[in-house]
Formats: structure tokens, sequence, C-alpha cells
């Protein structure tokens, strides 16, 4: 969805009481979600088309831009009167509504064994420059390397702090197609520093070079041919599509004089849904062909109604008139612009009369991988301040405001700096000790549930809808699933015992209770009190609780 005003932050859904609404956003800088709550004089949930909807959200993000700087690095939320002035700030973890996850097992993505046995763990990573969001530039251990790296030691970190499905298809994908002079591929998969056995993302060598979107550089025609010869290598001879071919996913390799296609985040197979039950692709709609095409259009042109534009709502025919191929003023071609008129159409052309791939398996040699274990990630997001409330170890994502960065000290990948990672260690060990040893549970079964987020003693009053939740999903160890086969877990550890010292693990805050997607209707429910961000003016304590909030949107 599209909201003008959010500035840097990314956001992630809202939820909606009699009198207030919360936003929840995300600062890429610091990877902290941050619920702002303000009035809602609607007293009810408007659609998200409506204007007054997404200036409440722009309203939100302006406060949280102005404040953010200013806020301690406990605070979890902050809440706004009717002017949009600074009512009070939330800092009780349990209201943290940072999301988490249990990330894959390195096993159960079956990469081919060269791949699998290059590894770094996230804590060996020292952060150089933060690029984008869930992209940053990295460095090794220098025990990596036997000689001084010469400045070489320079790569992009890749992951997402809440959902590994998204970096499934992009690693797979870049941890299969064979070595291409035009393509950045997987370097190393990165572990997480807790268990040494979790992918959290994955690194790839670093072209010193900004996108064509920033840059844009007199633009050569034989980068144009270079381009075009990589989407033929993806789409007909491995029945990939990428379907993102932008300037902002290319750039100029300055060693090699050659353009770099990158980001594999849309991509897929032709033909496949990107999930098992979703429909097809629709990929004419994405087609690098058209990709390729409208991209040159663009960047000769400067079009301006192309300034921000979505492939999949722009018609190919319409570009194809060369009597609007006229180049803008600021733009510097090597060639005429009959000349990449004319070698775009030919391949145009070429591509569309001759043998189309309607299935990947078509492909002379076809990328294949195996699904996510389908039985596996029904349940796996969780909330982080659950975690913490709970007293349990979770994987940590919060770094340093970059302009208050210490520049004596290095800051690792896990958002701490160098000296501080022993004692982050040393306390998870202390958590996971603890949990290990809880109630019945035995070691293995309790950290699992952790890990995976089960819900211990499902309760009917831990869901929104009333109903009882269904089996809970026991996502720890489960076996890859075959391309086409679901994946197979074991069975959920048994139930909390009466007398067990979990049992307020059981109750109706339970910290491990499963994250939800946005309700239509928030529900209504009983204040239990004590939350540690009051609402003063701006709503009745009766009306804003922990239990009173729904959960935010997952995407």
């Amino acid at each position: 969805m599209d909201i003008p005003g959010l500035g840097k932050f990314n956001f992630h859904g809202f939820s909606v009481m009699e009198t207030t609404q919360d936003v929840y956003l995300t600062d890429p800088d610091t990877r902290r979600a941050i619920t702002v709550t303000l009035p809602n004089p609607h007293g009810f949930e408007p659609p998200e088309d409506d204007p007054e909807y997404k200036a409440s959200v722009a309203k939100a993000a302006a406060a949280l831009a102005r404040h953010l700087d200013d806020l301690p690095v406990e605070a979890v939320g902050i809440v706004l009167g009717t002017a949009g002035d600074l009512v009070s700030v939330c800092t009780d973890p349990a209201l943290d509504y940072t999301l988490g996850t249990d990330y894959f097992l390195l096993e159960e993505y079956q990469f081919p064994p060269p791949i699998a046995a290059k590894t770094v763990l996230r804590s060996e990573l020292t952060e150089i420059r933060r690029l984008q969001h869930h992209v940053d530039l990295v460095s090794y251990p220098p025990s990596f390397f036997p000689s001084p790296d010469n400045g070489a030691n320079r790569y992009v970190f890749k992951y997402n702090t809440s959902s590994p499905i998204a970096l499934w298809t992009e690693m797979q994908m870049l941890a299969r197609l064979p070595s291409h002079p035009h393509l950045s591929l997987l370097d190393r998969l990165v572990l997480d520093e807790m268990t040494g056995s979790k992918v959290v993302g994955f690194t790839m060598r670093y072209i010193a070079s900004d996108t064509l979107d920033k840059s844009r550089p007199p633009f050569k025609l034989k980068w144009l041919k270079q381009l075009m010869q990589t989407v033929d290598d993806l789409n007909l001879k491995h029945g990939i599509i990428h379907q993102d071919i932008a300037d902002r996913n290319l750039l100029i390799d300055p060693t090699t004089d050659s353009i770099i296609l990158i980001d594999f985040n849309d991509a897929y197979r032709v033909g496949l849904a990107r999930r098992p039950g979703q429909p097809e692709g629709k990929w004419d709609e994405r087609d690098d062909v058209k990709g390729v095409l409208v991209f040159l259009y663009e960047y000769v042109t400067r079009d301006p109604s192309l300034a921000r534009y979505w492939l999949h709502l722009v018609e190919e025919d319409d570009y194809k008139d060369p009597a609007k191929w006229i180049k803008h003023p600021d733009v510097e071609l090597d060639n005429d612009v009959a000349e990449f008129y004319f070698e775009l159409m030919a391949w145009v052309r070429r591509r569309r009369a001759g043998k189309q791939i309607g299935h990947y398996t078509e492909a002379p040699q076809p990328i294949d991988w195996p699904h996510p274990p389908a039985h596996c990630v029904e349940r796996m997001e969780y909330v982080v301040g659950r975690q913490r409330e709970a007293g349990l170890p979770y994987l940590d994502w919060k770094r340093p405001l970059k302009a208050k960065l210490d520049p004596t000290r290095r800051l690792l990948a896990t958002g701490r700096y160098a000296d501080e990672e022993a004692a982050a260690r040393t306390a998870w060990k202390a958590k996971a000790a603890a949990a290990a040893s809880a109630g019945e549970r035995g070691p293995s079964a309790m950290t699992a549930a952790l890990a995976s987020d089960v819900e211990f003693g499902n309760d009917k009053n831990n869901n929104h809808d009333g109903k009882e939740d269904p089996a809970p999903t026991h996502r720890a160890g489960c076996n890859a699933a075959a391309p086409d086969q679901p994946g197979d877990c074991p069975p959920a550890p048994p139930a909390l015992s009466a007398g067990s010292d979990d049992t307020a693990l059981k109750t109706k805050s339970s910290p491990l209770r499963t994250l939800r997607p946005r309700q239509t209707k928030s529900p209504k429910r009983k204040h239990k009190g004590g939350d540690a961000c009051p609402a003063s003016t701006v709503a009745s304590p009766a009306k804003k609780s922990r239990s009173a909030r729904s959960s935010p949107a997952l995407f």
C-alpha cells in the first residue's frame, strides 16, 4: 500500500480501539519496531484507501521521526495527543511488537554441499555501512583470508528480521545458479550466533557502484546487449523469471565495465506459484522482456509517468512507437537513440516469435529447489515482547542509531558492539538453561518450543475469534519437504500439567501466543492493568491495555 509521508519508516499494520488507534512502524536504521498510539476520532476501522486513514499513518510516522533520536533504547512505543504532541513513552517489554521468527535450519534448505559448507556466524560480521532496509555492507573476520585483503573484504549482507520465507526463494536460486558475469550470486550463508544452525541471511560480493537510478551514468549499447543476454540465459536456459528489471536493480561493475543484475527477491521459476497452494503467477504482466523495454525507455526519455511505476500495471505496446523515443537533454548515450531502439526491438521480436518457456522444466538447464516445509511454517511468527516477558532467549536485531555510533568501537551485524558480544552470549546461555529446566519439559522440548513459538497450553481466550486454537505446529527438527510433497513435522510437546512451574504461560496473556494477522474489527477485552505506557488523556485505561491490542499485520 502506497502511503505518502511514511519517510524512512516501514508500515506493518494497525489496530483500532474505540477512541485510539495503534500504528506499527519499523525504523530500518535501528531495526526497532515502535507502536505509535494516537487519537481515533472515527470510532471504527476505515478502509485502507481512506484518505483520513492514510493521513493518520503519515501523522504517526512524522511524529516518530521527530522524537526517535531522543527516545530511550528501551522504548517500544509512544502515545500522541490530539495536537500530535508527545504524551508518554512506552517502555514495557511486554508491549514490544517487534516481529521475530524461528529461522530455518541449514539442513532444511537442502543446499548443494559446496554451498552448505560456506557459512559465517552473524556475530563474525562487522558492519561497515547500512545500504538499505535489510541490506548492509559488512566484512568477514580477517581469519577468512590467508593474506591481507587490501580492501577487498567487503560483502553485502542481506537478511530479513521477521520472515525467512521472504529469503527462501532468493537464497535457493542464488545458491544454484551457475557463475555468470552479469549476476551477483550467493557467497556465504549467515548463521545465528546462538545455535550456529539456523540461516538468518546470506552474503554476496560487494560491487562498488550505485544502482542506475542513483548514478545515471552515460549508458552504453554494450550494457543493453549484456542485459538482454542475461535475461535470455535466465528465462530460456534456466526457466527463471526475474520480474523486477528496473534501474534500481541494475549497476555497473567498475572493474569489468559490465552491467550487473541484482535483487532476486521477486524472481521465481516460470509457470509455478511462489508457494504451494497459491495461484500460478501471471508471468506476462511482469515479463522480463517487457521489463527491459520499459527500463530502457524510461532511462532514455525520463518519461515522468514512469518515475514510479509497477511493471504489471504498464502495457508493453505503449513504448514501442519510435516517435516516443526522444532522448532527455540530461541523458548521455554512447550511440544514437536509434541504435538502442533498433537493437532492443530486434531482440523483442526474436523473443516474441521464438520458443516460449511455459514451465521451467522445459528449459535445457532448469534450476530447481525444495519448497519450504509446508507444515513447519504455519506458526513461525511471534512477538519478541512475549519472549522477553517470559524470560526466554530470542534473536535480537536492534542496533544503535547510525548518527550516534561510537567510532572507537566495532559494531557487529548482531547490532551489538564487539565488546558486548561475550556478555550477550552469556546472558542467552543463562536464559536457555533456565528455559530448558523449567517445569516437566526436557531441554530439547523446551528449547524447541521457545524457538518455534509453540503455544504452551492453548486457551480459547488467546484467540481473537473466541475459538480454540488448532493443534500447535512444532517446527524445530522438521524434515525438509521434497519439491512436490508436504513437509513432515514431529508432534508438538505434551500439554503442561496442572502443577507445572510453567502454569503462568497458560494465562490469557501468554508470552508465547502466536502473532496473528490484523483483524477487521478489534476485539473488546477486559483490562488487566499494569501497562507501562499509560494512555493519559488519549484514552481511558479501560479501553487501552496490553490484551486489548490486536496483532499487527505480518506483511
